[in-house]
């Protein structure tokens, strides 16, 4: 299990972890440019989110459970048994448990590649940019580097082309391995309890016991 822990931890969110992507940006259409902008208005239109979620990584190890998700800042994944993780950002950090370790690590939220995601206002302008663009079979995929450090991390953001919906993104390791986290059952725009992306201990031992 101990080997297992950084796979389970989702691996877009842990850039300082060495996770990578190529920094050759290639110049973006018009039609790319309006497919960003398209983007941007989807994902600031979504102020909270529940689903599903699978996570596949390059050996093809799988890892499941619910990930939860409130702008500005706040996120919460719970993995499914037999895996013992959980991870939550608070708005400042991102809380990585592992029970059966019992050990917890925290990260600044804004180090990782996924924040975007969970910006008051999102905009792929200023702190991260689109290196590049890519449509086929009814998918839209967005490549996105951090702009002032382009070597320290990355993210694809998956879509479903119409209507757009976000199903998945990937990060690739500095050994060319992928790790996959794949949405389902997703509902948009739902009340959720500020205790979901409130860490504590002493609570999370209770909630398993």
């Amino acid at each position: 299990m101990r080997n297992m822990f950084k796979f389970l931890l989702p691996a877009a969110l842990v850039s300082l972890l060495g996770v990578i992507l190529p920094v050759q940006a290639a110049d973006l259409s018009l039609d790319d440019r309006e497919q960003i902008a398209r983007v941007e208005a989807y994902l600031n239109d979504i102020q909270s989110m529940k689903a599903r979620f699978l996570q596949i990584n390059a050996e093809g190890m799988i890892a499941q459970g619910d990930v939860y998700l409130r702008r500005p800042g706040r996120m919460r994944f719970e993995y499914e048994p037999p895996a013992q993780i959980l991870v939550v950002a608070d708005g400042t950090w991102l809380v990585m448990h592992d029970k059966e370790l019992n050990e917890t690590t925290r990260l600044p939220l804004r180090s990782t590649p996924l924040s975007v995601l969970l910006e008051e206002t999102v905009s792929f302008k200023g702190a991260v940019q689109v290196i590049s663009v890519e449509r086929d079979a009814g998918t839209l995929r967005l490549n996105v580097i951090n702009t002032k450090e382009p070597d320290e991390g990355g993210i694809t953001l998956v879509f479903r082309e119409s209507p757009l919906k976000l199903r998945q993104w990937l990060v690739t390791d500095v050994q060319g391995n992928t790790t996959s986290i794949t949405l389902s059952d997703v509902e948009r725009n739902l009340p959720l309890e500020a205790k979901l992306f409130t860490f504590f201990d002493s609570d999370y031992d209770k909630s398993n016991n």
